[in-house]
């Protein structure tokens, strides 16, 4: 054959899908002109993937051309090598549809540990009735949402693997918690100054007020904000995305001012510098979703842990290196982001009688 098996699938993948350019669509007719074998191996995926059922119900808000886009932006050509459009899809959308085994025993990840608010004196709080009384302090939990009035002293809310919750703080500023996520505040704030501390991934809208800033501290830094809506990502390096206002990250020799669209990661002993970011990318987890990329199966497992609130284990430690591009979507069962991996044969996977998730 006059060109590699994998260009020629990818430029089928293309057409099928409805996004191949018009260069690459005469590239694809001039080869199929000239080489029975290429028009044999097209016609294989047309009578596989030519009306696939997974393109034809991706929700209004994910179409097949930004589902495409999206694989050309994180330059995913290596490797839909034998993938079909289907399991391309799966890959994109965390096993958006096509699997989702009913009655499954992990068909929903459990999670036994709920969200918890430490009050100043102490004592921790499940938060889950609609209306709690601690002391003299009110809570009010609203479809995952807290609002609170009365209390002094610094209290910290704490969100588990599995989890996501959002909290409106005295002034009226709002932080989405992500799962695996702490956040330290006053009950109250003083009328100097406005101060958090956050150690995860927190979507913060902070409400304005010009008298008092807005200061959230993080692992080796600080964030001063005005009224502005920011992500704050600790999990490894400290990322900082605005998405409107200003903020100023401190670090102890360094600081930059950032403009919306720009985001910052500080890596220690290195100049604060700012660069574009991806907001559906970067912002993705707040409805739910997770995007990845080039990303080990040695850190996959960490990013499965923490979003579904499962232990996992990799039982194959050689393959750590190994990497995967995709997408994990809570409001999915587990076993529908696995059974897409499994599908492509890029792994295996188990559930002890521990309810352990073992990848091999």
């Amino acid at each position: 054959m006059s060109v590699s098996p994998e260009y020629l699938e990818q430029l089928v993948l293309d057409e099928i899908a409805g996004v191949i350019t018009p260069e690459d669509s005469a590239t694809l007719k001039n080869i199929l002109a000239q080489d029975p074998e290429a028009l044999a191996i097209r016609n294989d995926l047309y009578a596989e993937y030519g009306n696939n059922p997974v393109l034809d119900r991706l929700p209004e808000t994910l179409t097949v051309d930004m589902v495409w886009e999206r694989v050309r932006e994180k330059k995913r050509r290596r490797m839909l090598t034998v993938l079909s459009i289907a399991a391309s899809v799966l890959v994109l959308l965390g096993a958006y549809l096509l699997f989702a085994p009913a009655g499954s025993e992990h068909a929903m990840a459990a999670v036994s540990r709920e969200v918890t608010l430490e009050m100043p004196d102490g004592e921790v709080v499940q938060l889950g009735a609609a209306v709690q009384q601690v002391g003299n302090v009110v809570l009010r939990n609203d479809s995952n949402r807290l609002s609170y009035t009365g209390g002094e002293g610094r209290a910290s809310l704490v969100v588990p693997a599995g989890k996501e919750y959002t909290i409106i703080l005295a002034d009226g500023s709002t932080v989405q918690l992500n799962a695996g996520s702490k956040m330290t505040f006053p009950m109250a704030f003083d009328d100097i100054s406005r101060e958090i501390r956050i150690n995860g991934e927190a979507y913060v809208k902070v409400a304005k007020d010009a008298a008092r800033p807005f200061i959230v501290h993080v692992a080796n830094g600080a964030i001063e904000v005005l009224g502005t809506e920011f992500n704050v990502n600790t999990y490894g390096k400290v990322t900082v995305s605005l998405v409107s206002g200003a903020v100023r990250m401190r670090t102890g020799d360094d600081s930059l001012l950032l403009h919306p669209g720009f985001a910052v990661c500080y890596n220690p002993g290195t100049k604060l510098t700012e660069a574009p970011f991806e907001a559906e990318d970067v912002l993705a987890w707040r409805s739910g979703v997770f995007l990845f990329s080039d990303t080990t199966l040695t850190a996959l497992a960490g990013l499965i842990s923490r979003w579904y609130g499962v232990e996992v284990v990799n039982d194959t430690p050689a393959a750590g290196d190994r990497r995967f591009s995709g997408a994990m979507d809570r409001n999915k069962p587990i076993t529908s982001f696995l059974e897409g991996l499994k599908f492509m044969g890029r792994l295996e996977y188990y559930f002890d009688k521990d309810s352990v998730l073992h990848l091999k």
